[in-house]
């Protein structure tokens, strides 16, 4: 059984407006848009996750996405993770993704990584880091966050994992 980091019965908000972007499940429905943003950006992208990652790559197709997609609302569905697009105001354009994971190893009590296409990266990056630190704490009751890659480098953030993995196993 994967490791809960809300209740069972906890609903999580399936969309937010705001009025410089809107946050809403990520579902299979978003593929093409998605798609875009992230062959769009896929360089930049290699950053987010981990240090030199292979995703997306260069030859990623619309079907894998959409497989991408599928798993990222179970996870939701079944509260295991959320996964969140984000666009523009009007719905014209996705514009980044936000991913809400458990921790479960102790320290934090969930970790969080969203990224931006570049066009936007610059300017929407610090603003929606702000409205996080308060957004996910009053909604999912999250207070002990981590932001792999970007309150802790992704080498601190490995190393911490495997050391964490480590004494669990003992």
């Amino acid at each position: 059984m994967p490791y809960l980091f809300v209740p069972t019965d906890f609903k999580a908000p399936y969309q937010v407006k705001t009025p410089e972007f809107v946050l809403r499940k990520l579902t299979v429905e978003e593929v093409r848009k998605d798609y875009e943003a992230v062959m769009s950006s896929k360089e930049s992208l290699r950053q987010i996750f981990q240090v030199n990652d292979e995703w997306p790559s260069d030859n990623m197709t619309l079907e894998e996405n959409y497989r991408d997609l599928q798993e990222h609302q179970d996870e939701f569905d079944k509260n295991e993770g959320f996964a969140y697009t984000i666009v523009t105001p009007d719905d014209s354009k996705c514009i980044g993704c936000l991913y809400i994971y458990p921790f479960p190893y102790g320290v934090y009590d969930s970790r969080v990584y969203y990224w931006f296409i570049d066009e936007v990266a610059a300017t929407m990056s610090s603003p929606f880091h702000k409205f996080l630190t308060t957004w996910i704490p009053d909604v999912f009751n999250l207070t002990d966050i981590v932001y792999p890659g970007r309150t802790i480098p992704h080498a601190d953030f490995k190393a911490l994992v495997e050391t964490l993995k480590s004494k669990k196993q003992k």
